[in-house]
């Protein structure tokens, strides 16, 4: 389990919400009942929105697996 996830990603939770201008939010947190970290990203665009929420997602894959 990684409680703490979005402190252990700042960095690059900070970089995806200035891609996004300020014009949407980012919530990356481990799941409280599935073994699972959750990326949910809200943009002006579904493409801006997928497009973060796909590299954000591979950034948690490549360092918690």
């Amino acid at each position: 389990r990684h409680p703490h996830v979005a402190a252990e990603l700042a960095a690059e939770i900070e970089s995806a919400e200035g891609s996004l201008g300020g014009d949407g939010r980012i919530l990356v947190r481990a799941s409280g009942t599935e073994p699972l970290i959750r990326v949910m990203v809200e943009a002006a665009t579904e493409q801006s929105a997928r497009q973060v929420a796909d590299e954000l997602a591979a950034v948690v894959l490549a360092r918690f697996g």
